[in-house]
């Protein structure tokens, strides 16, 4: 399955039944990560991009770009993740975005931590 929010398109979003999480792939050098995470969430609400709150008012879009944007590297592997509508949304620098329901009740907006590996 392959989403599309505009010009920003998403190599597939998979669902892994068993955990209730989705997984998008995308492609760094086409897609921001801000704008997969928003294709995603969107995707997987079956709403329109429009409808969702500005991820903005979540988390620092030229942030979360620039951490996930380098590629692995002898420093590891950057992960950052926090909750939007009520996903627990996790961006990874290997070009996925998982959007999970969020089971421990935290707000919209909340970050939950940046993850260097």
């Amino acid at each position: 399955m392959t989403a599309s929010l505009a010009s920003t398109e998403l190599e597939s979003l998979e669902f892994d039944r068993e955990s209730g999480t989705y997984r998008a792939q995308y492609d760094r050098d086409a897609t921001a990560a801000s704008m997969a995470v928003v294709a995603a969430v969107s995707d997987v609400l079956g709403v329109d991009p429009i409808e969702l709150d500005p991820l903005y008012n979540t988390v620092d879009t030229d942030a979360l770009n620039e951490l996930v944007q380098r590629r692995d590297t002898s420093h590891g592997s950057v992960d950052v993740s926090f909750t939007l509508e009520g996903y627990e949304i996790t961006v990874f620098s290997n070009e996925v975005v998982t959007v999970s329901p969020s089971a421990s009740g935290r707000a919209d907006g909340e970050t939950l931590g940046i993850t260097r590996q």
